[in-house]
């Protein structure tokens, strides 16, 4: 309630004097971008433009000087090592969580998934970059856990983002992957194929974490935003487009 009320005198306070912010996203927010632009601009007269790609490479562009004014990672640890080097201060904001899932253009996932990685029908799995990518970190940890790695690991083909390695599935580069719900599930733009959410127990959780830059926490728009992503109309966002909102 009481976020939702600082919201609210954000929208009185600002409305009147819009700004305009840079943001640094993860791939896996892209298809909800937009939808978040367009309510936050009608809701505080504020704009911003984004750049894509993964967390950990947009974490480092900022720690050497990226002038982007807010970061939406994909996960908690880049935000929080931004505030350890110095290049960003605050409360990290978990905005939403993540589903990781098992994507494949075909038209069914068989029941043992597992066994069908393993077997010679999957000659192509795409996972995002593990050292930069969150969600390619935790597709990892379940190869590990659920003992798929020595069958899968000389099929694994590496994705720079979750979008890139969405795109090796999508064009048949790979037979199967591990990639964003938020990639699958989007209502504006569903894809082919068939997918199935891997169970949270699993993996570790995908909490994605925003932070206010050094670069931009002085900037008025930036600031707004960052307490708009905790309102029932940006979690509403979130969960339109795959993804979770976080226990508060």
């Amino acid at each position: 309630m009481k976020t939702w009320l600082l919201y609210f005198f954000f929208l009185l306070s600002n409305f009147s004097f819009a700004g305009e912010f840079r943001l640094a996203a993860a791939a896996s927010l892209q298809p909800a971008i937009a939808a978040l632009s367009k309510d936050f601009n009608q809701q505080t007269g504020h704009t911003f433009q984004t750049s894509f790609g993964a967390s950990g490479k947009l974490f480092a562009q900022i720690s050497n000087g990226a002038p982007f004014d807010v970061l939406m990672s994909a996960d908690l640890k880049y935000p929080q090592e931004l505030i350890k080097v110095g290049a960003a201060s605050g409360a990290v904001v978990n905005y939403a969580n993540g589903v990781l899932v098992l994507w494949t253009t075909q038209t069914k996932i068989p029941s043992d998934w597992q066994a069908w990685l393993k077997s010679n029908a999957v000659q192509k799995i795409a996972i995002a970059q593990p050292d930069s990518a969150p969600y390619g970190r935790e597709a990892l940890r379940l190869l590990t856990t659920q003992n798929l790695l020595p069958a899968a690991n000389n099929k694994l083909v590496f994705g720079e983002s979750i979008a890139q390695a969405s795109q090796f599935i999508s064009t048949g580069a790979a037979q199967a992957g591990f990639v964003a719900k938020s990639i699958v599930a989007n209502p504006d733009q569903p894809q082919s194929g068939a997918w199935l959410a891997i169970p949270q127990s699993m993996h570790q959780p995908i909490a994605h974490g925003a932070v206010l830059t050094d670069h931009g926490k002085d900037n008025a728009a930036a600031k707004a935003f960052m307490t708009y992503l905790q309102s029932p109309a940006a979690h509403a966002i979130f969960q339109r487009y795959g993804f979770l909102v976080p226990a508060r």
